[in-house]
């Protein structure tokens, strides 16, 4: 079991992360903030409700089922996003989900 603050750290390095990938996008900053905090609170949200033993087990060398299932979360909550924000219809943003999904990876394997 991960404490609050291992969890909040997290997903904050997870919004921090996504900020900059944004940013390097070429995105505009209101953008990129909206982006940071989707991914944030994707990583908050899954990690508080997903810590339970369980999940956070490492049957695999350094990655948990919870490492491998929050990234899934993060990639519906930014379907979520592009579906509620009409702005979103450029040909990139298929790729920029997929990126910042794998940045939620690397996040839970890294951070936690």
């Amino acid at each position: 079991m991960f404490t609050a603050a291992q969890i909040v750290v997290c997903a904050l390095v997870g919004a921090v992360a996504t900020a900059a990938l944004a940013k390097l996008g070429r995105r505009d900053l209101r953008h990129s903030v909206e982006l940071a905090v989707v991914v944030g609170l994707s990583i908050l949200l899954w990690r508080f409700a997903g810590n339970t033993a369980a999940l956070n087990d490492d049957p695999v060398p350094w990655v948990s089922p919870n490492d491998v299932l929050c990234p899934v979360i993060t990639y519906v909550f930014l379907g979520a996003y592009g579906a509620l924000r009409a702005q979103i219809s450029d040909a990139r943003w298929p790729m920029l989900r997929v990126l910042l999904t794998v940045v939620s990876l690397v996040v839970n394997v890294l951070t936690i």
